[in-house]
């Protein structure tokens, strides 16, 4: 993690995969596979797994590890292939916030030390999203503890 000219950058990252109104998704990323969902199709997607922590998943990763190979069922049943360039997505290597740089906290901004990437196939749609909590200089100087506040921002997304 480094941060340069109040840039957050990452290095290293954490994978995520989530599936929602699809089916057999297989997903190889680093050589590692993957299958969620195999046999049936996963439920729809609600307005609370918008909001939702991203829970467990893998790595850490060198970013970026390699090209991700995926392929699965939309809800009606056609199958689709696509292969995601995340060193294409996330070029520039930074850490995608909405926060103001004067109040982050520079010796350990990220929460867990790197970002998550979440890569998410809703029936038809792919996307990847980069969830980080970002730790924040607390307002109150008496705080014995930082605020921190989590970000889920949509990198990526295409729709077949």
């Amino acid at each position: 993690m480094a941060a340069e000219d109040d840039v957050l950058k990452f290095d290293s990252h954490d994978l995520n995969i989530q599936v929602y109104s699809a089916g057999d998704l297989r997903l190889v990323y680093a050589g590692l596979p993957h299958e969620l969902a195999f046999g049936e199709t996963a439920r729809e997607k609600t307005p609370a797994d918008a909001a939702r922590y991203p829970g467990s998943g893998s790595g850490p990763y060198l970013s970026f590890a390699s090209l991700v190979e995926m392929e699965w069922r939309s809800k009606d049943g056609t199958h689709f292939k696509h292969t995601l360039d995340l060193d294409s997505i996330f070029k520039d290597r930074k850490v995608l916030h909405d926060e103001n740089p004067a109040d982050i906290y520079k010796p350990m901004p990220i929460s867990g030390r790197r970002p998550t990437l979440i890569i998410e196939v809703n029936d038809r749609t792919v996307n990847v999203y980069m969830f980080t909590s970002i730790q924040l200089i607390p307002k109150d100087p008496n705080a014995l503890l930082r605020d921190e506040r989590d970000h889920r921002v949509l990198a990526y997304s295409k729709t077949f």
